[in-house]
């Protein structure tokens, strides 16, 4: 196994995964491991990086507040556990991964791309909900945290409504979204993002607002400032 580490979590160190790692961890791995991962997760391109793209990942969200807590630990190597029959040895990799992970602290985005790349673009909710789970373990989402699950989110190219389907299934309030901002469909037309930037705009306009009182005025300028920002991403992302 030390061999398999020193080789597969190179790439923590290096960037994103490549071919070394893949073929240290299917040695690993071992035929009835990976055929109960075929089994569990069908249409895999490499067990072995999928594996470790998800407990860093995993760990990477529970690393936001702090070193990873007892609690996250048990959370991240019982999706192993439960859904792909992991053993107490095997699981012993996980514990290396979360170890390693928390030592080098590699970007989130060339870790997400690898994943999104092994699984055929396939799994992309599993992973959110992961994340979801061991974000969630010590009570209350904090802001931090659900700007990195919605970083996550996002490089994982899941829709808006996606997302909002997944915090329903974990009673959480809907998203605050470039479109809930401006008061209007996800499948607005862009002339319709157009007029409703517009009026909310005149809505909030720092102008309009320079009688109110202090308090009302700020109010009313961060409001402003916020449809600005949720215009500007839409143009950004539609490209209007």
């Amino acid at each position: 196994m030390s061999w398999m580490l020193g080789a597969g979590m190179g790439f923590l160190r290096g960037g994103p995964m490549g071919a070394v790692i893949g073929g240290a961890l299917q040695h690993f791995l071992g035929k009835k491991l990976q055929q109960k991962i075929r089994k569990s997760l069908p249409g895999l391109d490499g067990e072995g990086v999928f594996v470790t793209c998800v407990a860093v990942v995993m760990t990477k969200i529970a690393m936001i507040s702090g070193p990873v807590k007892p609690r996250s630990r048990i959370i991240i190597k019982n999706f192993f556990k439960k859904n792909l029959n992991y053993s107490d040895a095997e699981l012993g990799f996980i514990d290396k991964v979360v170890d390693e992970t928390q030592r080098v602290r590699p970007d989130l985005e060339p870790i997400v791309s690898q994943y999104c790349k092994v699984c055929r673009n396939h799994y992309t909710s599993l992973l959110l909900a992961l994340a979801y789970q061991v974000a969630l373990v010590e009570g209350d989402l904090t802001d931090d945290v659900q700007k990195e699950l919605n970083r996550l989110a996002g490089f994982l190219k899941l829709s808006y409504e996606l997302h909002d389907s997944l915090r329903d299934k974990y009673c959480l309030e809907a998203l605050k979204t470039p479109y809930t901002i401006l008061e209007i469909p996800s499948d607005a037309t862009n002339i319709e993002i157009k007029n409703a930037y517009r009026q909310r705009v005149m809505q909030y306009h720092p102008d309009k607002a320079a009688h109110l009182g202090e308090e009302q005025a700020q109010e009313a300028h961060l409001k402003f400032l916020e449809i600005m920002e949720a215009y500007q991403e839409l143009e950004r992302v539609r490209g209007i």
